[in-house]
């Protein structure tokens, strides 16, 4: 695919681009400065109250990840981060970690309504019957209000996100899919079965951990590896494979779903 020509791309678009990304660093900077005392900080206070009897406490050794880790406790990556209050999935060896026991697991998934969002969509999206979403949140109407909340199944919430897959396109490779989407090699390898790191164009991937699923407007190429998008009328700023951005800029205007990970993409449809 060819480059990007910088005429396709206004000035005013490469300035707001360059502010978020100059955002993003700063919060991210913040946050990694405050990981490890916010996590000690959250297990104490949890180990010292109700959490103690809904939770065990794991140390955490060399060579673990929150990946290798919600696959041993059969927990999600997300209710890990979640009750341990971390902002990102990085841990160290010999921090304490709080491992959610099956009653917290089983707890419900809460989804956010978007616009164009139905009962029938977010049934197939997350592979449930609308009476199920009917019943778990008692309602009797088929009409949704934007911006409410609703209630899925965490047992076909966890069941949809194993579904998600990558496709590999020219370029990629195992170590810069997995940098890309906060993996590590090994997870990703582990995940698909590989003995090795090669990987074929229009293979599919599946990709481990926690997603996010938005319904988002394509507004077009940063530049050759970044793709800007409007959810909800808020600039949403995303990493793509290096020079495939170009796609994106020829469906400027087009409304799709989308599935992302650490800031990147992992597909559209």
């Amino acid at each position: 695919m060819g480059a990007i020509k910088l005429n396709t791309i206004s000035t005013k678009r490469k300035q707001r681009i360059a502010e978020m990304r100059k955002q993003r660093i700063r919060a991210r900077n913040k946050k990694v400065a405050v990981t490890t005392a916010a996590g000690a900080i959250t297990a104490l206070i949890l180990l010292n109250s109700k959490a103690e009897a809904s939770s065990s406490v794991y140390t955490v050794k060399s060579k673990d990840t929150l990946y290798t880790l919600s696959k041993k406790y059969e927990v999600s990556v997300e209710q890990l981060i979640k009750v341990n209050g971390l902002t990102s999935e990085r841990i160290f060896v010999g921090q304490s970690l709080l491992i959610p026991n099956e009653q917290v697991v089983k707890k419900s998934t809460s989804y956010t309504i978007q616009k164009g969002d139905t009962l029938y969509s977010l049934a197939k999206q997350y592979g449930v019957s609308v009476e199920d979403l009917k019943k778990k949140n008692n309602i009797q109407l088929d009409q949704l209000s934007v911006g409410g909340q609703i209630i899925v199944p965490a047992e076909s919430f966890e069941r949809k996100k194993e579904e998600v897959t990558y496709t590999v396109v020219p370029g990629d490779t195992l170590w810069g899919i997995a940098k890309r989407f906060g993996l590590t090699v090994e997870d990703l390898a582990k995940e698909n079965g590989l003995n090795k790191e090669m990987v074929l164009i229009g293979q599919k991937l599946n990709v481990p951990g926690d997603f996010h699923y938005s319904k988002v407007e394509i507004v077009g190429a940063a530049d050759s590896f970044t793709v800007e998008f409007l959810e909800q009328g808020k600039p949403l700023v995303l990493r793509v494979p290096y020079g495939t951005a170009a796609d994106y800029q020829n469906k400027s205007g087009q409304k799709v779903n989308l599935i992302h990970r650490n800031g990147s993409v992992i597909s559209v449809n």
